[in-house]
């Protein structure tokens, strides 16, 4: 391959990854297209499906346009394992937990471990922004929401 075949090649890597978020979008779109909506204090079973459709596509437009304006060829960043262990690790903490323990220790420890994703966090920061959120949430689903979790297992 020439050093002349890079950019064009670049190029149409960046512009297949908009398109396939705006495809997938799409085709999420048609096939809840005949689910009824409802309305936002009365929604239906298509509502969300279409919300989720259009966002995913408004966002592959916002890439697909970004790859268009982006000329020079970035090389791509080598990836954060720490980041993506982390992170994935909370969110099988949240679904292991939630069912025996509750939202809140399910809370709690996903926010917990998904702020070790940033190395420069600090212990006390770390425990002061997931009981916050863990609060929030607990206010948020269980008290003004009213859905049936249990705040703290069985």
């Amino acid at each position: 391959m020439q050093d002349t075949d890079r950019p064009t090649i670049s190029l149409w890597r960046r512009l297949i990854s908009g398109a396939t978020v705006i495809v997938f979008g799409a085709a999420m779109l048609g096939i809840s297209w005949s689910y009824p909506t409802g309305s936002v204090s009365q929604m239906g079973p298509g509502f969300m499906p279409h919300v989720i459709a259009i966002g995913l596509m408004i966002m592959g437009a916002a890439v697909l346009l970004a790859d268009l304006r982006d000329t020079g060829l970035s090389k791509g960043a080598p990836p954060h394992w720490r980041a993506l262990i982390l992170i994935s690790a909370s969110v099988i903490v949240f679904g292991a937990v939630i069912t025996r323990g509750g939202l809140v220790p399910a809370m709690f420890g996903a926010v917990l471990i998904s702020t070790q994703a940033n190395s420069r966090t600090s212990i006390l920061g770390t425990l002061v922004y997931s009981v916050v959120v863990t609060l929030c949430g607990w206010l948020l689903f269980i008290v003004a929401l009213g859905l049936p979790i249990s705040a703290f297992g069985r």
